[in-house]
């Protein structure tokens, strides 16, 4: 993780909004961005997303992304997950 994170790790769930007819070319844009899953889409040119903090960038770069891809109409966030990493073992059971 890069290193103005500290730890953190952050989930985003995120509605994305296109044309029907480019429903296509905007999934291919949004899979080329670092930490971008892709859940579901309607027909109606809705995706369902969620974005995750990578190595590369965090979670907030990539959701800055997505309102770069062609086609993208808009993009809402309705979820955000933050949490710590803990890179401290685990204490009391042992193998």
């Amino acid at each position: 993780m890069n290193e103005t994170q500290n730890n953190e790790f952050h989930v985003c769930g995120v509605l994305v909004q296109s044309r029907p007819d480019d429903i296509s070319a905007v999934a291919a844009g949004l899979l080329k961005i670092p930490g971008v899953e892709i859940h579901d889409r309607a027909e109606d040119g809705r995706l369902i997303v969620t974005i995750e903090d990578t190595e590369d960038a965090p979670a907030s770069a990539s959701l800055a992304d997505v309102y770069k891809v062609e086609g993208v109409l808009g993009a809402s966030l309705v979820y955000h997950q933050w949490d710590v990493e803990d890179d401290q073992p685990s204490e009391g059971i042992t193998s």
